[in-house]
C-alpha cells in the first residue's frame, strides 16, 4: 500500500507504543523511595553492608514480577539487580532510591528465540529492601506493609520524593481522597490502557514472528551476556576488534580449539569464545560429529565393553597372549550398515585404535580382539606387528586379513545371492 511503513519500523512503533502504556499501566518510570533520619554516610554504610550494589539470584519469579505475556514456567536463571540513587532529604535525612532490574532465560520452543529477557518488578524487591534498610538503620523490626499484594500491578512508593532535587519527574503525590466519580473514571482508563497494552504486544509478537520467518538463517550464535571480546585471532592476546552485546546474533563459520569463527558482516571475521555464545541445535549437532572418534562415526556399530584379557581361542600368534578385546554391538539391522563388509571396515578401524592405545595400559596387549556380540557375528583378531605393518602400507588388505584370525571366516563373506 502506498505510504505504509516498512515492517522494521512497524515494529519499532508499536515497540514504543506498547513501552509507553506500560509505563501508564504499571508504573514503572516511578522508582521506590524512603526517607531515613540517618546521614549520608551511614546510609552508604549501611548499604555496603547489605551488599546492595551486587545483584542476586532469584529462587523464583512468581511473586516478584509483574503479569507477563509470556508464561513464568518458561524462564531460568532469574537474577535482579538494583539501581540505587542516594539524595539530601529535609532536617538531615538521607532519602534512597531504587528500583530492581530483574532479567531471567526464556527457554522457548523454537531454540532461535531463546535468549535473556528483561521483566517488570511487582515491587516487591523494593520495598522490601527498604525494609530491610530500615531495620539494618534502626535495629527495630518492620511489620510487614499490610497494603502490599503482590498479585496486583506495582504499588506506588512509600514517599513523595516532590521536594527532592532531580526527582519531580519520579516523586509521587501525597494521597487526595477522590469521589466515586473519579474512583470509576480511573477505573476505566486503567481497564481501557491494559487492553491496549495486550492488543500492542500480541500485535508487535505478531510482527517479530514475520520477520524472523522471512529470512533467519539456522547458523547463527547468538552472545550469552554483554561485553563478551570479538577477537581478531582465535587467542586471548589478539587484538580486540569490539564487544559484542547480549543477545547479538552471528553467523557461524567453523569452531577450532573452544574459538568460534564468525561472521561479523560483510568480509570481516572474528573469533569468541565457544563458552561465551549459544549454538543452534545443528551447529552442536556437527561439532559433536567433528569430535567424534572413528569408531563413532561408523554408525553400524557401538563398544559395548573393552578390556585386557587372555586371547579367547587356539590362534597360535596369540594363544595364550594378552590382547585388547572389543565387544561391540550392532545399531542398524541395515546389512550394508552391519553385514560382513561392514564388519571388517569397524574391526579394522578398532584395530587400529589398540594399536595407538597399546602403550598407555598394563599389561602391554600383543594384538587386538574384536568381538560381534551378535547370533551370526564372530570373532576377529590381529597381532599388533600385522596390524602396523598394515597401516605402514606393508601389507594390502587382502595380505592382511589372510594373516589375520576370523571365526568363522563365513561371518565375514557376503552371503551368495
Amino acid at each position: 500500500m502506498k505510504g505504509s511503513l516498512p515492517l522494521a519500523a512497524r515494529i519499532f512503533c508499536c515497540g514504543m507504543l506498547l513501552s509507553a502504556c506500560a509505563i501508564i499501566v504499571c508504573g514503572q518510570a516511578v522508582p521506590y523511595a524512603r526517607s531515613y533520619t540517618k546521614s549520608k554516610s551511614e546510609v552508604d554504610q549501611a548499604l555496603k553492608e547489605l551488599q546492595a550494589y551486587s545483584g542476586q539470584k532469584l529462587p523464583t519469579l512468581e511473586g516478584f514480577v509483574a503479569p507477563a505475556s509470556k508464561p513464568l514456567e518458561r524462564y531460568e536463571r532469574g537474577f535482579y539487580q538494583f539501581s540505587i540513587e542516594v539524595l539530601p532529604g529535609d532536617s538531615g535525612a538521607t532519602v534512597v532510591r531504587l528500583s530492581a532490574k530483574i532479567t531471567a532465560w526464556y527457554a522457548d520452543r523454537d531454540v532461535a528465540k531463546s535468549g535473556y529477557e528483561v521483566l517488570v518488578s511487582n515491587g516487591r524487591l523494593e520495598l522490601d529492601f527498604l525494609d530491610r534498610l530500615q531495620e539494618k538503620l534502626t535495629g527495630k523490626p518492620v511489620d510487614p506493609p499490610a497494603a502490599l499484594n503482590t498479585a496486583v500491578q506495582t504499588p506506588r512508593p512509600k514517599l513523595d520524593l516532590s521536594g527532592v532535587p532531580g526527582a519531580a519527574v519520579s516523586a509521587a503525590p501525597s494521597p487526595v481522597a477522590k469521589t466515586p466519580d473519579e474512583v470509576a473514571t480511573l477505573r476505566n482508563q486503567r481497564v481501557v490502557e491494559e487492553r491496549r497494552v495486550q492488543q500492542l504486544t500480541a500485535e508487535v509478537q505478531n510482527l517479530k514472528e514475520i520477520q524472523h520467518n522471512q529470512a533467519h538463517p539456522g547458523n547463527l550464535v547468538v552472545v550469552s551476556k554483554s561485553a563478551t571480546p570479538v577477537y581478531a585471532k582465535a587467542a586471548e592476546g589478539s587484538r580486540v576488534l569490539f564487544q559484542a552485546s547480549a543477545r547479538d546474533e552471528f553467523e557461524f563459520l567453523d569452531a577450532e580449539g573452544g574459538w568460534i569463527h564468525i561472521t561479523i558482516s560483510g568480509d570481516s571475521r572474528g573469533y569468541v569464545r565457544q563458552s561465551a555464545v549459544l549454538l543452534p541445535e545443528n551447529v552442536v549437532a556437527r561439532l559433536k560429529q567433528s569430535a567424534a572418534g572413528p569408531e563413532e562415526k561408523l554408525s553400524g556399530f557401538r563398544i559395548e565393553r573393552e578390556e585386557i584379557s587372555g586371547f579367547p581361542g587356539d590362534w597360535a600368534p596369540l594363544k595364550g597372549k594378552p590382547v585388547k578385546i572389543y565387544t561391540v554391538l550392532p545399531t542398524s539391522q541395515n546389512p550394508k550398515d552391519s553385514g560382513p563388509a561392514a564388519r571388517l571396515d569397524y574391526a579394522l578401524v578398532l584395530f587400529d585404535k589398540g594399536l595407538k592405545e597399546a602403550g598407555t595400559v598394563t599389561p602391554a596387549p600383543e594384538g587386538v580382539v574384536v568381538i560381534f556380540d551378535v547370533p551370526d557375528g564372530g570373532i576377529l583378531g590381529a597381532t599388533l606387528a600385522e596390524i602396523q605393518r598394515y597401516d605402514s602400507g606393508a601389507a594390502t588388505r587382502d595380505a592382511f586379513w589372510a594373516q589375520s584370525y576370523l571365526d568363522p571366516v563365513e561371518a565375514f563373506r557376503p552371503s551368495a545371492k
